[in-house]
């Protein structure tokens, strides 16, 4: 389904389109439909004309018959229109004049014209054939053709059919995304807010640099991070000036270690990275004569590449399955696995002494 999706919307995208490009799409469709039914049901003996006017009468019925059903019948029957019985009944007897009407003009043309004089054909049928009733003369006649209709339509709706579940795939998706982000944003903020009160307290001169620190980070969080990708070197720039807020409140007990190797371009989702690097000073800080560590790795070649090693506090290792593996760390999986569906690598080591994480993933 994923792969469809994504097929489908880059050739009529759910959202942007606009009109004159709507018109232009349902026109290369019914296009396409008219050479298809040329080339299947022609018939060499009849003539060029008589081929074109039938034809030409099997694609206008079928897109009246789509475009009252989509457009016009089916939004009765979502919303639950009170009077949907009553339209429907009023849209279905429009169909079957516009298909009377269209059927006799056809008729005539074919007849006025003589477009079947190459063709020995009954003078019985002929006669019933002109005849404006024919329908209430030979009924089996007029289901044999509303059948005809309705399958030459079949594809126009398979592909409205398709349409409809990739929107609801697409929106299902946003949705789930907006609201892993959503979890992630309050608890980074409140995790932030913290460390700035922590220095405030004590009234250290290093709060004026933090609180520039804050706001940068708040203006990613709040602003930048609401769009679907960002380039990594913003991502970069946002992880570093966490970093440095941490380490202000941490110098004394941890040493940290962030490392950028290679050419920093492309973009990713934002705030994909940020959980692992939050995740690690939370659980690298325990025994105040522990050595305590931080290093981060991000390396950019064909791929993105980031791994983040911390030390194991004590109260980590004694309870060890309750704060390893949180919220934040499973809205992460989750993000990867809805954002780079079969396409990445996450590997997690939970050693002795250190907590290892190993991600890869394209840049977008």
């Amino acid at each position: 389904m994923e792969k469809i999706s994504e097929l489908f919307l880059k050739i009529y995208p759910i959202e942007g389109v606009t009109p004159k490009r709507r018109v232009l799409l349902h026109n290369i469709f019914w296009l396409i439909m008219f050479i298809s039914l040329w080339k299947s049901l022609m018939i060499p003996i009849t003539g060029f004309y008589f081929n074109l006017a039938s034809i030409s009468y099997l694609i206008i019925v079928s897109a009246i018959l789509f475009y009252i059903t989509v457009y016009l019948v089916s939004p009765l029957w979502i919303s639950k229109h009170k009077h949907r019985y009553l339209l429907t009944t009023i849209y279905v007897g429009i169909f079957l004049t516009s298909f009377i009407i269209i059927f006799n003009i056809r008729v005539q043309l074919i007849f006025h014209y003589e477009l079947l004089k190459r063709v020995n054909v009954n003078s019985s049928f002929l006669n019933k054939f002109q005849n404006k009733f024919w329908f209430l003369v030979e009924p089996r006649i007029f289901i044999s053709y509303i059948l005809k209709t309705i399958l030459y339509t079949l594809p126009a709706f398979f592909i409205k059919l398709i349409r409809s579940l990739v929107k609801n795939y697409s929106e299902k998706k946003q949705v789930e995304i907006d609201y892993l982000r959503s979890q992630i944003n309050p608890h980074f903020l409140t995790n932030t807010l913290n460390n700035i009160y922590s220095l405030s307290v004590t009234d250290d001169k290093r709060n004026s640099d933090a609180i520039l620190s804050l706001s940068s980070l708040l203006d990613y969080v709040l602003y930048e991070s609401n769009q679907p990708t960002i380039s990594l070197e913003r991502e970069v720039c946002f992880l570093s000036n966490f970093i440095e807020l941490e380490k202000m409140r941490n110098t004394k007990r941890l040493q940290v270690n962030f490392e950028v190797e290679g050419d920093i371009h492309g973009n990713i989702p934002p705030m994909i990275l940020i959980t692992f690097v939050e995740n690690a000073f939370k659980h690298s800080i325990g025994d105040l004569y522990a050595d305590c560590f931080i290093k981060i790795l991000l390396k950019v070649d064909d791929k993105l590449y980031f791994e983040v090693k911390n030390s194991k506090s004590n109260l980590t290792t004694n309870n060890q399955r309750k704060t390893f593996g949180g919220i934040g760390l499973a809205n992460v999986k989750k993000r990867l696995a809805t954002l780079y569906p079969n396409t990445h690598s996450l590997q997690i080591e939970n050693k002795e002494n250190q907590f290892i994480i190993k991600l890869q993933l394209a840049l977008i």
